[in-house]
Parts: C-alpha cells; structure tokens; sequence
C-alpha cells in the first residue's frame, strides 16, 4: 500500500506543479495583455490630443480671418461716409 500512496502523492504534486506553472503563464499573459491595452489608451489619447490641437488652429485661423473681415468692413464704412 505504500506504494500506492508514494504514487499517489507525486502525481497529486505533479498535478499541482502542472496548475502552478499554468498559473504563472496565465498571469504572465494577463499582465502582457493589460500592457497593451495600457499602451493602446495612452496612443488613443495622443491621437485625441493632437486632433484637438488642430482644431484649435483651424479655430484661429478662422477667427483671425473674422477679425480681418471686420477691420476691411470698418475700413470700408469709414470710406463712404
């Protein structure tokens, strides 16, 4: 019968080897994973950033091309009076 328990516990330890190696392999991926969706979020935001910061510009150049109209108008009315 010892035998039989000798075996018993080294492939109930094999058992536990096989799951704990799995487990570290599982978490390796997890945190690889979550890496990338890190990553992912942080090169969505920079995109985000820079789309903004183009309109901005674009924002600018339209109010500056107001405030040229305007002076031209002012200029204008001040011609014809």
């Amino acid at each position: 019968m010892k035998n039989y328990k000798g075996n018993r516990n080294s492939e109930g330890t094999e058992s536990v080897s096989q799951a704990a190696k799995l487990a570290v392999i599982a978490g390796a991926i997890t945190t690889l994973g979550d890496a990338l969706a890190t990553i992912a979020a942080g090169l969505a935001l920079e995109d985000e950033l820079k789309e903004n910061e183009s309109k901005n510009n674009d924002f600018d150049t339209l109010q500056k091309q107001i405030d040229d109209l305007n002076y031209e108008m002012k200029q204008l009315k001040k011609m014809f009076r």
